[in-house]
């Protein structure tokens, strides 16, 4: 949000975050060879807190913020905690921010009312909360919103979402398990980011930086632009069908080279998380957040588990069991689908599911108890050995 500060505030809200960001680095260099937040906190607290004569909660963010940078920065944004440094207040014509920069030293702001001011009050008043407001380098105010999770009850069909490096597959099932739909999202972006990396390669041989900046940052605004597009399309679709959402829990990869980093990285689940996140919350679905253990290794057609992919064909699945070929990207979105309904908090009493329209053991699929009479597993009732042949919480 932008505030209308005089003159005098202004340049006094300047020479502030010029500080904080010269102390930010400062502490940057001297965090070196401290193995905890607390070593580093006790190194530089006492020092600092005479250096720079910020208030202690101010100091605190700048610490917490240098502990999880990787380098230093040019600007950075101080957060300021309601109500013990910071509140924010009306009058009969104004809206202020009133920031405790320094000990008993506090400065009043009064907010534009523009576009952004209003969506920050319709939040508010929709249920929204802000305890922590932050001054970004350029001097604008930013807002840090929350809102309690209110439990949701549970649609009845589940879609599965499987998230790779292309693209992302969809399986809708039905509370019985029934494939109701599927359907594939986010090639294009794969496509498009494939070409700017060629396009980037040239440039980069001609050491062109200014042409390089320009398209990184057109880059950035078209993955942004089409996640969020992308989002949008799936939540349609879970409206239309009633469902919920299922994703995996997936972890950081390890760093296996820079090539393959590159082609990994072309689809940000980071951000598609995030994003997907944030709307699920908006429109009230539930998102559930599932272990990935051999999402894309079980075949949702026998039950059997294998290696996952063809030998011939790393886009499809095959079976070494049954036989059957499909696509891994379906069949893992499917599996991820059937992992979210037998995780339901109901599932105890649930019947076997049915998959699949062919005649298989799909049949016989249902879910196992541990010694302690937990949930943990899937497996067939034909497997004579007992042990567990689908999915596991871990």
């Amino acid at each position: 949000m932008q505030i209308d500060a005089t003159t005098r505030k202004r340049r006094f809200l300047e020479e502030f975050s010029l500080k904080a960001t010269s102390e930010f680095n400062k502490l940057w260099e001297d965090r070196d060879f401290c193995n905890t937040f607390m070593d580093f906190h006790r190194k530089t607290f006492a020092e600092s807190k005479i250096r720079t004569g910020f208030n202690v909660q101010v100091y605190a963010s700048l610490e917490r913020a240098v502990w999880r940078s990787k380098n230093q920065s040019k600007g950075i944004t101080v957060k300021f905690n309601i109500p013990r440094n910071c509140k924010a207040f009306s009058t009969k014509s104004f809206d202020f921010i009133e920031l405790g920069i320094y000990p008993r030293n506090r400065i009043a702001i009064p907010f534009i009312k523009n576009r952004n001011f209003q969506r920050y009050s319709d939040l508010l008043k929709s249920g929204w909360t802000c305890k922590t407001y932050g001054l970004t380098p350029n001097l604008q105010i930013v807002a840090y919103l929350s809102k309690d999770e209110v439990e949701l009850p549970a649609k009845r069909n589940v879609m599965g979402i499987d998230f790779n490096a292309k693209r992302i597959a969809v399986s809708v099932l039905s509370d019985k398990g029934k494939v109701l739909h599927q359907d594939y999202f986010g090639l294009h972006i794969w496509m498009k980011r494939k070409g700017i990396m060629r396009r980037r390669s040239v440039m980069q041989g001609f050491n062109n930086l200014s042409a390089l900046r320009r398209l990184k940052t057109r880059e950035y605004d078209f993955v942004d632009t089409n996640i969020g597009q992308m989002v949008k399309g799936i939540l349609d679709l879970a409206g239309e069908y009633n469902a919920d959402i299922s994703i995996e829990n997936l972890k950081r990869f390890k760093l296996k080279g820079r090539r393959f980093n590159k082609e990994v990285m072309r689809m940000p689940f980071r951000k598609f998380r995030e994003i997907l996140t944030s709307r699920c919350f908006d429109k009230k679905i539930t998102l559930n957040i599932v272990d990935s253990w051999h999402t894309s290794k079980f075949c949702n057609h026998c039950g059997a588990v294998g290696k996952g992919h063809s030998s011939n064909n790393y886009a499809l699945f095959e079976c070494k069991e049954c036989g059957v070929v499909v696509n891994s990207d379906r069949n893992a979105s499917k599996n991820i689908a059937l992992k979210c309904l037998l995780e339901r908090k109901d599932s105890t009493n649930h019947k076997p599911f049915q998959i699949s329209n062919r005649e298989g053991l799909v049949n016989d699929l249902r879910q196992m108890s541990d010694e302690s009479g937990l949930l943990v597993a899937v497996q067939h009732s034909n497997h004579l050995d007992g042990k567990p042949t689908g999915f596991s919480r871990g």
